[in-house]
């Protein structure tokens, strides 16, 4: 009760605040000797195709390996019916705000680009309250984990709580690990951590899917500057980055280019190959969907 009546006040003042962000002074204007900018970086490849087709040829001229990958429509369908989401994940689909149409896509790709039997491991990785290792597990019969920061620290039976990067699991352990929707999340150089902790623990073969992986021409944080200061919460924007400002209740999303793919993230996988997907028809589920780019992560050798 008292959050319902919390909430309509504090969406009030991150309005009002959030409308004073390029002339309040609790607001940075500059980063790094770059002004702030406002909106998406996304949105500025999702209008202009052309954008990720520069991205694409220069994947192919740095050696990168790439693809090109097709939803099936009738595949994601079939999945759907035989997946059995709860009617309460992200409103069963019923509210087109809660985006469920958009996250069992992303669970359907993920699952097509790798093989699992009842003797892998499967790890999923900020998941949240998602179903999808349970999904994995009754499709499979593998053995499942589902991490992320709510849950209590350590591992817990299929639970693991803590930051993605300090999993505690055994090295060459785990078939396929998967994030939908988070690794753009991970703040400072959790994300470098993270990758040398999906090198130590997947087996030999074994895959890390992450999608949408966010890509970009240029190398873009995001963060909404009211949301930050009403949570008292003080992001590390790299200083590499450009810097934008949304209006989105997020502390931060980070957008890799071509350098920051390589720096930050081959660097960090010595005994992994890297690979880019293209999705060519992102939209084919729904209209306003935005799953342009998948980045496939497969272990090639051991220590």
């Amino acid at each position: 009760m008292l959050k319902a009546i919390v909430k309509p006040f504090y969406k009030t003042a991150h309005d009002l605040l959030y409308a004073t962000a390029y002339y309040n002074p609790l607001f940075k204007k500059q980063h790094h000797n770059k002004k702030v900018t406002k909106g998406f970086i996304g949105d500025e490849h999702l209008q202009n195709p052309i954008l990720d087709d520069e991205l694409f040829k220069e994947l192919q001229e740095q050696k990168i390996a790439t693809s090109t990958y097709q939803i099936s429509v009738d595949g994601y369908n079939a999945y759907m019916k035989q997946a059995g989401y709860p009617v309460t994940y992200y409103g069963g689909g019923k509210d087109l705000k809660q985006n469920f149409i958009q996250k069992t896509l992303e669970h359907y790709v993920s699952q097509t680009l790798f093989t699992l039997t009842v003797n892998d491991v499967f790890l999923d990785v900020a998941a949240c309250n998602s179903p999808f290792s349970q999904i994995i597990q009754n499709q499979t019969g593998a053995k499942v984990y589902q991490q992320d920061l709510i849950y209590k620290p350590g591992i817990n039976g299929k639970y693991i709580g803590g930051y993605g990067h300090q999993t505690n699991l055994p090295a060459n352990s785990i078939k396929a690990i998967t994030l939908h929707c988070s690794l753009e999340h991970f703040e400072h150089d959790t994300d470098i951590q993270f990758f040398k902790e999906v090198n130590r623990i997947l087996i030999l073969g074994g895959k890390a899917i992450i999608l949408p992986f966010y890509f970009a021409h240029t190398y873009t944080i995001h963060i909404d500057p009211a949301f930050n200061l009403l949570r008292n919460h003080h992001p590390i924007i790299d200083n590499e980055a450009d810097l934008r400002y949304c209006n989105w209740y997020q502390f931060h999303s980070r957008h890799y280019d071509i350098n920051q793919l390589q720096k930050r993230i081959v660097a960090s996988l010595p005994q992994c190959k890297v690979k880019l997907h293209r999705v060519s028809n992102f939209t084919a589920i729904q209209p306003a969907g935005y799953l342009r780019w998948i980045l496939e992560i497969t272990k090639e050798a051991t220590n």
